[in-house]
């Protein structure tokens, strides 16, 4: 119970103790302000509580988002010195994706792995794929994605 929640306790009792009626004008008055202040301090009261649960997830929060911090922070020093970026991209990359890209590989088709600019993920790319414009649309974002290629002028398509 609040402090408020007391003094409006108090109130209630000190016009009890005064023996004013409810039945002249004033008594109504005050019987009715008497009642309002009253769900007012519980709306207070409910107000604090939901407060305190959420200063609560927000210190959980803080304390999962420092742990991860650290993580974050263990990565970067485990690679750092390391001028080469492959390598932190061989850290951090996803095993899946290696997997399908060597499972095609393995059947020598015409199959190439790129990165999609735009979601950042492994596209296996087949050159049956290729419309036209030498442009594929990426299976995670749907999105165009535009090839370039350096060939020879005496290789064939």
């Amino acid at each position: 119970m609040s402090n408020i929640s007391n003094q409006v306790s108090y109130l209630k009792g000190l016009a009890e103790g005064m023996s004013i009626s409810e039945k002249s004008d004033e008594g109504k008055l005050i019987a009715k302000l008497i009642d309002v202040l009253s769900d007012a301090a519980d709306e207070i009261d409910a107000l604090w509580a939901r407060n305190d649960e959420l200063e609560m997830r927000i210190d959980e929060l803080d304390e999962e988002m420092y742990a991860a911090e650290m993580d974050i922070d263990a990565i970067y020093d485990d690679i750092e010195g390391d001028a080469d970026i492959d390598d932190y991209d061989d850290y951090i990359d996803d095993e899946d994706d290696d997997d399908l890209f060597d499972m095609y590989d393995d059947e020598d088709d015409d199959l190439f792995e790129i990165m999609c600019p735009e979601c950042g993920e492994d596209v296996v790319v087949d050159f049956d794929m290729l419309d036209e414009d030498n442009n594929i649309v990426c299976p995670n974002c749907h999105r165009d994605i535009e090839l370039e290629f350096d060939m020879d002028d005496d290789e064939d398509e």
